[in-house]
């Protein structure tokens, strides 16, 4: 029997490390899956330590508020991997927390697949040496990454980018007069961002005529939260890609949901908000001309960014006016969708990635 810790710390790196987890049961044959995850990974077979809602928080300053949870929670890991158990650790991206981890496991003699990497590239060209120390194989999920990490001597793999698994993506459905609302699924984003859309959407309401609503709710966050700050009429889903494939216009929260917008095909505007301190900081750490991921790999500005004082609902609502009445500018922004889908590689990409661990552990198909 073979036992792999693994970590992820969000709920895209739950989708992702379940999918991987799935086709890596597929392969290994009674292997057990210890670590920290959500719902996802638990429904995979994992042993979570903790809620995923536990450690699911972003930003300098909130991350620094909560160091005592962090270091207890590191040290139970680090006691747990000193047992001489695990046969392997992956971390899914989580950097923050996952680097220190993979520090340990290095020390410890455990083998550590990277699976999703740090955006280091963005914002931390400096760690990726730090990173080549103490990771064995690094599998990556944009194509660009792999010559990147190689300069710093670590070994890295294409799999191709885990969202292609999902069938949603190459379904037609039909859109509706609906603007997608997507605040983030951590409570820290939703409390940020739910106030402003809401005035945005006053605004709004005022310039489109008969427009409907739909919110994506996190399976991280109670329901009562969404209700007690949100109008009845908003229609909440718990599919995000659903309500992306299915609505007109959005407004989506950096980060892997504009990816999804992307592949959904839904012409969006990119917002986000957070604390003054994180903000100062990650400005002075970020060196792209971008923020989002669909400007990133395509290294243009295809979709608006409104970052802090521009994401203001006044601003918001006249980027999502104007794109919802301009038919050309919403197909040049499709056309361009279509662009980045062909950059991520072909679907399989969890299986490669399972297939790729399971080598290095020394079992083949």
């Amino acid at each position: 029997m073979k036992t792999i810790f693994i970590v992820a710390g969000d709920q895209s790196g739950d989708s992702h490390a379940a999918k991987l987890m799935i086709e890596l049961s597929r392969i290994i044959p009674n292997v057990k899956f210890i670590g920290i995850g959500g719902e996802a990974m638990e429904q995979a077979g994992l042993r979570s330590l903790v809620p995923l809602s536990e450690i699911s928080v972003v930003g300098f300053w909130e991350v620094a508020k909560r160091y005592v949870f962090f270091k207890k929670l590191l040290s139970k890991c680090e006691q747990i991997f000193l047992l001489g158990e695990i046969d392997c650790f992956i971390p899914v991206d989580y950097p923050g927390f996952n680097l220190r981890l993979s520090a340990f496991a290095k020390k410890s003699n455990i083998p550590v697949h990277y699976y999703i990497a740090p955006q280091l590239w963005a914002w931390g060209e400096s760690r990726a040496k730090k990173l080549a120390a103490v990771v064995d194989k690094l599998l990556v999920v944009f194509p660009f990454e792999v010559g990147f990490f190689k300069k710093f001597g670590i070994e890295t793999e294409f799999v191709g980018h885990p969202l292609l698994d999902n069938e949603i993506f190459l379904q037609n459905l039909e859109r509706e007069k609906r603007i997608a609302l997507l605040p983030g699924s951590r409570l820290q984003e939703i409390k940020k961002h739910i106030p402003i859309m809401s005035e945005t959407v006053e605004i709004i309401k005022k310039e489109i005529d008969g427009c409907t609503f739909g919110i994506a709710v996190s399976p991280l966050v109670d329901q009562s939260v969404y209700k007690k700050m949100i109008p009845e009429s908003w229609e909440m889903f718990s599919d995000s890609r659903k309500l992306m494939k299915t609505s007109s216009i959005g407004i989506v929260k950096t980060g892997t949901s504009t990816l999804e917008a992307a592949l959904c095909g839904l012409p969006f505007v990119m917002m986000y908000k957070t604390s003054a301190v994180s903000y100062l900081l990650a400005k002075n750490m970020v060196r792209l001309p971008y923020i989002s991921l669909v400007n990133i790999l395509i290294n243009k500005p295809v979709v608006p960014e409104l970052i802090q004082q521009e994401a203001n609902p006044r601003n918001i609502a006249k980027f999502v006016v104007e794109l919802y009445h301009n038919k050309e500018k919403q197909e040049g922004m499709k056309n361009e969708f279509l662009e980045i889908r062909s950059l991520l590689g072909n679907p399989g990409a969890s299986r490669r990635a399972a297939e790729s661990i399971a080598y290095s552990m020394g079992i083949q198909q």
